[in-house]
Formats: C-alpha cells, sequence, structure tokens
C-alpha cells in the first residue's frame, strides 16, 4: 500500500488495501503464523519484554539458553562489554529504577537476584597518628594516606577523602588509624556486590612527576584473610613503594541515579542518559560512571542507538551524533534539521543507518546525513493518526521495518522497497513490545507476559487479505468473466474452520467460510458495490461475473490463505481463455 496515493492513481499491481500478506515474491500469500516459544506467567510482577540469554557456550557449540523476564518494554539490556568475561555478564536499566542492574548467567539461572551497578565508596578518612624513628639527619616529608574498596569481582571503588597531612622522616613507621575492621554495610536502597577487600594507598612526591598515590598494602575480609589492623604500621621505604601499583580510581563514580537507556559502544565504553545529559563509564570499568565525562545535549533524550562507530542521540528536538574512541575524546555534533523523535519504541537499527518515527514520518539518520523515508509514501496526517506514530514501537525484520502501535495490529514498511511498501498485520493482540534477538535474528513479541516468535517458517501461513487499486475505465464497461489462480497447496484436503492463529486480534474481514481456501469479492460503481463473491476452492475458479450493469470503476479483493498466482477479468469468457 502507498497511503499518499489516491486509490485510483496506483500502480496495477499496489493495493488499496493489504492484510497479513507477504509480497517479497511477487506472489499473494500470507505471512507465516507466531508461535510460542517461551511462557513466563509464573514470573510475579509486570513481564513486557524479555531477553534470550545464550551465556557461555562450550568448545562443541552447544549451550544453555534462557530467558531473561524484563519489566519494561523500555528495559535495556548489553552484554558485558569486558574481554575475557568468563563469568557472562548481563547489564540493564529500566525507566524509573534508581539504578542500573547487573548479574551473571549462573546467578540468573539459579535465580539470585540482581546485584545493583556500583561499589560501596568509602566516606570516612584516614588519620595519621604519628611518626617513629627515622633519621634525623634526612629531610622530612609530607605524606597523606587513603584507601578503596575492592569486591568479589575485582571493581574498585573510589578512594576515600586523604588523611590528614603529616610531616616526618621518610625512613620512619608511620602509624595510620581508621581502616574499616569489617565489610562495610550496603548502601540504603541499593544491593551491591559486597565488599572483600581494603587497599591503602599513600603519597609520594616525586621530582618531576608530583604527588601520586601507590598502592601499600592490600587487605582481606573473610575466614584465611588478612583484614585491616586497628593501627597499621608503614616502614615500606619510597623507592620500594614506587614500584607498586598507582591509585586508578580517583575521580570514579557510581552510576547517575535513573540512568536510562543503557547502551555499548565499541571500545568497551557504556552510556545511558539523564535528561539531556549523556554519562559514560570508564572504558572496560562497568561499574564506574565519572561525571568528568557527561556531555549535554539542547534537548531532552528519548533514545539512544549505535550505527557503525556513531552514536545516535534522538532528543525532543534536534538529533545529534557523536563518535569518539573514548569518553574524553568523544565529539558530539548536532543536526540543524528539526526531526524529533516521538517515540521511543520507534528507533531500529539496520544495516544502512538508525531508523525511528518523527511527526513527519520515518526518519533515516547514519554519519552521513538524514532524509524521510516515507515521504513518497504516507501523509503526515494519516502516519500520526492512522498509523499512530507517537505509539509505534518497532523492530527489523528482513529489510523491513515492522511495528506496532497498541492498536492490537501493527504494520510492517519496506523502506528498501518502494514496490512492497506498507502492509497492515493482524496478529498483536495485546502486544507490548517486538524486538530481534541478537544471536540468531529472529523477530520476538511479548504478550500476556508470553514470548512468540514471529514469522516462523514451520508454522502455517496466516489469513490474508488483499484488496487491488480502483481501475477506471475511460468508457462503461460490463466485465463478465474472472480467473483467479491459486497455488498448489490448495489440492489438499481442507475440512472444518481454519484455526485462529496466536495472537490474531479477530479481524472479521480475514473470516473465510467453513472448508474453503479463499473468496472473490469483485465491487463495480462510483460507490463500489459489491457485484459478486465467489468461493475459491481449487487451483483454476473461473466464473461468470453477473449481467445487466455497466461502470467506470471496477475493483477486486482477495481474502485467502492459499497463495495467489493471478486475477484476471475479462468482458467475455472467450476473451479471458485467449480465443
Amino acid at each position: 500500500m502507498i497511503p499518499l496515493i489516491d486509490p485510483r492513481l496506483l500502480g496495477d499491481n499496489m493495493a488499496e488495501a493489504s492484510v497479513n500478506c507477504d509480497l517479497t515474491s511477487g506472489q499473494l500469500h500470507g505471512l507465516f503464523a507466531p508461535v510460542l516459544v517461551k511462557d513466563l506467567s509464573a514470573t510475579p510482577g509486570p513481564v513486557e519484554k524479555a531477553y534470550l540469554f545464550l551465556g557461555p557456550i562450550a568448545d562443541d557449540g552447544t549451550y544453555d539458553p534462557i530467558w531473561v523476564p524484563l519489566p519494561s518494554k523500555f528495559t535495556s539490556v548489553v552484554r558485558s562489554p569486558l574481554a575475557n568475561d568468563d563469568t557472562n555478564r548481563l547489564y540493564w536499566t529500566t525507566p524509573g529504577v534508581p539504578t542500573p542492574l547487573w548479574s551473571t548467567y549462573g546467578d540468573i539461572k539459579a535465580g539470585v537476584p540482581p546485584w545493583s551497578l556500583g561499589t560501596i565508596h568509602p566516606t570516612t578518612a584516614l588519620t595519621i597518628t604519628g611518626v617513629t624513628g627515622g633519621t634525623t639527619t634526612v629531610p622530612k616529608i609530607s605524606r597523606a594516606y587513603l584507601y578503596t574498596h575492592v569486591n568479589g569481582f575485582g571493581e574498585e571503588s573510589a578512594p576515600s577523602p586523604p588523611s590528614n597531612v603529616f610531616d616526618g622522616p621518610p625512613d620512619g613507621v608511620w602509624s595510620i588509624t581508621g581502616l574499616p575492621l569489617a565489610p562495610p554495610a550496603n548502601t540504603t536502597g541499593r544491593n551491591y556486590l559486597p565488599i572483600t577487600q581494603v587497599v591503602l594507598y599513600r603519597t609520594v612526591t616525586g621530582q618531576d612527576t608530583g604527588t601520586q598515590y601507590f598502592e601499600v598494602a592490600r587487605f582481606n575480609y573473610g575466614p584465611g584473610g588478612n583484614p585491616p589492623p586497628a593501627t597499621y604500621l608503614d616502614s615500606i621505604p619510597d623507592t620500594e613503594i614506587v614500584g607498586n601499583l598507582t591509585l586508578p580510581s580517583a575521580g570514579w563514580e557510581n552510576p547517575p541515579d535513573f540512568l536510562d537507556g543503557l547502551t555499548a559502544l565499541p571500545g568497551g565504553m557504556l552510556v545511558g542518559w539523564t535528561g539531556n545529559t549523556i554519562h559514560f563509564c570508564e572504558p572496560d570499568r562497568p561499574h564506574t560512571w565519572p561525571s568528568l565525562y557527561d556531555q549535554s545535549v539542547h534537548y531532552n533524550v528519548i533514545a539512544l542507538a549505535v550505527w557503525q562507530q556513531y552514536l545516535m542521540i534522538l532528543t525532543t528536538g534536534y538529533p545529534s551524533t557523536g563518535s569518539g574512541n573514548s569518553p574524553s575524546n568523544f565529539v558530539i555534533v548536532q543536526s540543524q534539521v528539526a526531526e524529533p523523535c516521538v517515540s521511543r519504541g520507534s528507533v531500529v537499527v539496520d544495516l544502512l543507518a538508525v531508523y525511528y518515527a518523527s511527526q513527519n514520518g520515518l526518519i533515516q539518520i547514519s554519519g552521513y546525513g538524514m532524509s524521510n523515508q516515507t515521504l513518497q509514501l504516507v501523509d503526515k496526517e494519516k502516519w500520526n493518526t492512522y498509523y499512530r506514530a507517537r505509539d509505534i514501537y518497532c523492530a527489523r525484520h528482513r529489510s523491513q521495518y515492522l511495528a506496532i502501535n497498541g492498536t492490537n495490529s501493527g504494520f510492517v514498511l519496506d523502506y528498501a522497497d518502494q514496490r512492497l511498501a506498507f502492509e497492515d498485520l493482524s496478529t498483536f493482540q495485546g502486544a507490548t513490545s517486538i524486538w530481534n534477538d541478537e544471536y540468531f535474528g529472529d523477530t520476538y513479541i511479548c504478550a500476556d507476559k508470553k514470548v512468540y516468535r514471529w514469522d516462523d517458517v514451520s508454522q502455517p501461513r496466516l489469513r490474508y487479505r488483499w484488496r487491488s487499486k480502483r481501475f477506471f475505465a475511460p468508457t462503461p464497461i460490463s466485465l463478465g468473466a474472472v480467473q483467479v489462480t491459486l497455488g498448489p497447496e490448495v489440492e489438499i484436503p481442507r475440512t472444518g474452520q481454519f484455526s485462529t492463529p496466536p495472537l490474531s486480534n479477530g479481524d472479521p474481514s480475514l473470516a473465510l467460510p467453513d472448508g474453503v481456501w479463499g473468496v472473490l469479492r469483485y465491487y463495480a460503481g462510483p460507490d463500489f458495490q459489491l457485484i459478486m463473491q465467489a468461493n475459491l476452492t481449487k487451483q483454476q475458479n473461473l466464473f461468470r461475473l453477473p449481467k445487466g450493469f455497466r461502470a467506470f470503476d471496477h475493483q477486486v479483493e482477495i481474502v485467502s490463505m492459499a497463495s495467489v498466482y493471478s486475477v484476471q477479468l475479462s468482458t467475455t469468457m472467450t476473451e479471458l481463455r485467449g480465443v
């Protein structure tokens, strides 16, 4: 269908109405029915989406997949960006939830609650209580201490406030108090991974390097460990300390509250937003999000998408594009074309670009520019009312834009082939979300806490309805015969009413009589009055049309379960047979 064009002006093979049709081959036949693949009804709370998690893949290629139920259709899930992550971590954000969450494949499978993303940061400073011994003839130095927490996954926190600065001989024994003797309690409202280690650092000042913090000691909690003492005595000389690791976590912070839209970028970076601010994690360290990397755009962010090395930032106003190989050199450029994103769920990434719904149509944006893909297909009014642009939730299917819009129905838009253009769809009853699986490329639907695979080739084809363009003759004519050629599947005996496919919205225009493969309807006259209806029961169906009328306008409609190869109309039976 091309809704922008009047039905009289459509091409001969175009349709005024097309529902559940698969027209990619040039024939008329229905899409394959969806099939139930996972029932998540036992999951407490809302389930509006799900994530297929394969987990570890064995050397022989086997794996044990699990479905992770998600509470919101806008929950954003990413795999761990870390190299050689043998724990198979998963990270996600959900709108309105104060903190991002994460878990491992093993914990998800075992039903362990997820962890809050981040760490427990120390808040109290150490105290240098004095220095004993040392050479009095050596000039005194100034020194300060601090410490960090480390959790069971080796994720280090931001440092504590620095201790008091104390002067003393460099070869003396320095006494430090205030180290936590037991693991700290969790932050209120968070479920951070427990702390297992404390790392002590101290300053060393070099003539060329300035002051840096170097690791002094590492303490372990738990049985068999070496917990921090009430007073730590430090006698390690500077010449030995400078061979240790330096403090890596100065400026590290937990993710901002209510981070949304978690997205993975090349280079081990995760990115999300709050309001009009873009936030980045430290590369390869998804637990920490330094505010030093924050960048703002002029309008509140609606969605993020990644295409090749570009980050597409879709907003309530002008969209922006960003790129860079690290947060510190990431450059964001705002477009000067006012095409706001009107629906967060309308964003899909394809081979050529990112697509999203604006008030003017379906917009294509890439690192090389923008264009309106539906400018020649649908007008602004129908895009916003009939197709309900602000309610669109979509996925990529083949080279097509597959969308639902909260009406228990949906549509397909083929932006790669204008011959196909729009198709209406009837099998989305109760659907809350639709998405592409990242492992196999399949398209899934979530409805009523159940997950369905869309257009499954193992299933029967859907009933479809196709109504031709309105053919206009230069003079009134009376058509006398019609021939409809169906596919070979009609040779299979059919008894009883065809079963209702999953997620059918009960569209009455798709009804068929018992045991009939399809129905032909012929309309004529200025009001397109129904002139004849005939059942299609075999491959070659030849009918005489009623006599006694002439008309300028003619139109045919097919409702069928079988493929249709051709529909031929003529003024006489002889003409139809080509005799």
